[in-house]
């Protein structure tokens, strides 16, 4: 069965639940259409979002909380206040993440994109991050470097916002599944209780 994933190179719970989500897949035999987004540049503008240096402080500061609590929760290395976010070009490693995803290579870039910026404090706005991310998976870095330049990535890039905007995307994560939305990392939970139910109902195959 087919499940949406929206989300951001620089989202901090893509990436707390990044492993979850693998885990679901592998365990449901979910066909994933990985579907990376401008976030704050189109979903936020279109929803209402705030980038988070614009928030008040208040809601800066759970943030953080929420961040450590879940990254404990989770068991998960995170540096929640990163030295290189928010990303100084978000764009560059969402191009090579969309070509990756062209090329057949599925979650792979987008975990360890999010895992540079979020555990290892490293810039996924430099060019020499992005090689060394390829070098690590063993793609071929002149292949993906030229597609990830295209307009056709670009293209693509948009329309996945867009999309989402039209299926009341508002935050990252998002995974639509059977029309239905769940919002977060910790909706997780609810999305798997769901899977669990139609296996339970013999719609889902082991």
């Amino acid at each position: 069965m087919n499940i949406e994933y929206y989300y951001s190179v620089a989202s901090p719970y893509a990436f707390l639940g990044s492993k979850k989500f693998r885990t679901i897949v592998e365990s449901y035999s979910l066909k994933v259409e990985e579907i990376p987004v401008d976030l704050v540049g189109k979903i936020f503008v279109s929803t209402g979002g705030v980038p988070v240096p614009k928030r008040h402080s208040s809601r800066q500061k759970n943030r953080l909380s929420e961040l450590s609590r879940w990254s404990e929760e989770n068991k998960i290395h995170m540096n929640i206040k990163p030295k290189f976010f928010p990303p100084s070009d978000p764009h560059l490693p969402a191009y090579f993440l969309i070509a990756s995803i062209e090329m057949g290579i599925k979650l792979d870039f987008g975990e360890k994109i999010l895992s540079c910026l979020w555990s290892e404090n490293k810039d996924i706005s430099d060019i020499a991050v992005i090689k060394d991310v390829c070098n690590e998976l063993k793609i071929n870095f002149n292949e993906i470097e030229q597609l990830a330049s295209t307009d056709k990535i670009k293209t693509i890039y948009l329309s996945n916002s867009e999309k989402a905007i039209k299926n009341n995307v508002f935050g990252a994560p998002t995974f639509i599944f059977e029309k239905e939305l769940f919002w977060g990392q910790d909706s997780l939970y609810f999305l798997e209780k769901k899977l669990k139910n139609l296996r339970l109902l013999n719609i889902l195959k082991y």
